[in-house]
């Protein structure tokens, strides 16, 4: 049961990735293609936003 309830909740997790996605203008394929993982998507887009904080002098918290 444990492993279902796990197995549930990730796939929200997925279901809710693609709609923010596809509300920015793209799916995760074209992630994927662009930056290789999700997970190096993520970081450039803290970098964007620290860089972006810091030309206005705003400490960045993720």
């Amino acid at each position: 049961m444990t492993k279902l309830e796990q197995f549930r909740q990730h796939n929200g997790v997925g279901w809710e990735l693609d709609q923010l996605l596809e509300k920015a203008g793209t799916n995760r394929a074209a992630v994927m293609a662009e930056f290789g993982s999700l997970r190096a998507c993520r970081d450039w887009l803290e970098a964007q936003g620290q860089a972006s904080n810091a030309c206005v002098g705003i400490e960045w918290q993720p």
